[in-house]
Order: structure tokens, then sequence, then C-alpha cells
């Protein structure tokens, strides 16, 4: 029996989809498809929550078939997982960027400068706003070490603006908490109708290095 002309098993997946803001044809790198989903998800958690948005809801907004996403993604804890390891992906360059940097405080000034750029977005959005919390703990656990990371660089360059002199002395583990606390609450609040990401910022820093004192 010549097995080769059966019908695929999964559901068809239909001709001249839309995922997302873009119109794919059909045979589309599933790289690109696999973004896509996770884009519309990530724009769905940030609006809706997490728990408030199901896969029928994923599929109707990319105007899909539900089974047409298990092609990409196995769950809603496989999408949410995967939308952190890619906010993940684009903070590890930002903390590059910031340790080329001669002196501690100009290294926080790139970094907080380039984190702000990545929580404007859909999935540094999705990073703060959904978390870690809905996740299966063995989601969890795979990012646990990306997180260490990120907060470990953090405290090492307000330590080494402490050993250079370009940071008055602190505690970089408080300092640390302080300034992600104000940043990730940027998510709360910011509006593209008013500072553009480099000015927010800009400003978000000037506060933090600075402080309030008019002294």
């Amino acid at each position: 029996m010549d097995h080769s002309k059966e019908p695929d098993s999964r559901a068809p997946e239909p001709q001249g989809v839309r995922w997302g803001a873009q119109d794919l044809p059909r045979r589309q790198a599933p790289e690109a498809k696999r973004l896509a989903i996770l884009r519309a998800a990530a724009q769905l958690f940030n609006a809706n929550g997490f728990h408030d948005t199901s896969l029928n809801d994923l599929a109707r907004s990319l105007n899909v078939t539900k089974p047409s996403l298990y092609y990409y993604v196995q769950s809603k804890d496989d999408i949410l997982l995967q939308i952190l390891n890619q906010a993940m992906g684009e903070i590890g360059p930002a903390i590059e960027a910031a340790q080329a940097a001669s002196h501690g405080l100009e290294m926080l000034r790139i970094f907080v400068g380039r984190y702000v750029q990545i929580l404007v977005g859909d999935f540094g959005k999705c990073l703060v706003l959904s978390g870690t919390s809905p996740l299966e703990p063995k989601s969890r656990e795979q990012l646990a070490p990306a997180f260490r990371r990120i907060d470990q660089a953090v405290r090492q360059m307000i330590a080494k603006g402490i050993a250079d002199g370009s940071i008055r002395p602190c505690d970089p583990k408080v300092s640390g908490f302080t300034l992600f606390g104000a940043l990730h609450w940027m998510c709360s609040w910011y509006k593209e109708d008013g500072l553009s990401p480099q000015e927010l910022g800009d400003q978000i820093f000037d506060v933090f290095e600075k402080g309030l004192s008019a002294a």
C-alpha cells in the first residue's frame, strides 16, 4: 500500500491566512508564523491578561483555526514560555552593550535605555505584565537562570560604579531592585502618545542618577 498519498492527520492550514498583522502565504517559513503567533498572543495577554485569553481568542485574532496553532505551539503555557524566552533574548544584547562601557554609571545608563526599548515592545511588556506566575513549575525553572543573570548583571554594574567612583556608595541589591521596580511599573502607565521610549529612558535614568534633591 502506498502511504505517500495518505492525508496529513493534522488539521489543514488555510491558504493565504492572516497571521497577526501580516498576510502570509501558506508556504511562509514556519519561524515567521511562530513569531506572529507569539506577538499576537503577547498583545492579547497584555490587553486582557493571561488567564482571560483563550487559544480560541488567539486563533480568532490571527484568522486561523485553533488546530492550526498546534503546528507551532503546544499550549498556552508553551506560548507564554516562548514569549518570555523571546524577551530574554532581547535583554541579553542590552547587557552586552552596557558592559562595553568604561565605567559603572555609563553601563547602567546604556542598560536602562536599551531595557526601556524592550519593555515598550510586545514581548518585554508581557514579561512584566504576565510574568512567570501563570507558568507550570517546570517552565518557571527553565527561566530562573536567565532572571538571575539579568539581576546579577545590574548589581555588578552598580558595584563597578561604586568601585570606580561614578556611583556613590550604596547597596547594589537594594538599588537594583529599586531600579527594576521603577522600570517595570512603567509598563502599567506608559502610552506611546507621550514621551518616546528614548526620552522616557533618559528621564527615568535622570531621576535615578540625580535623585529628587535640588542640592
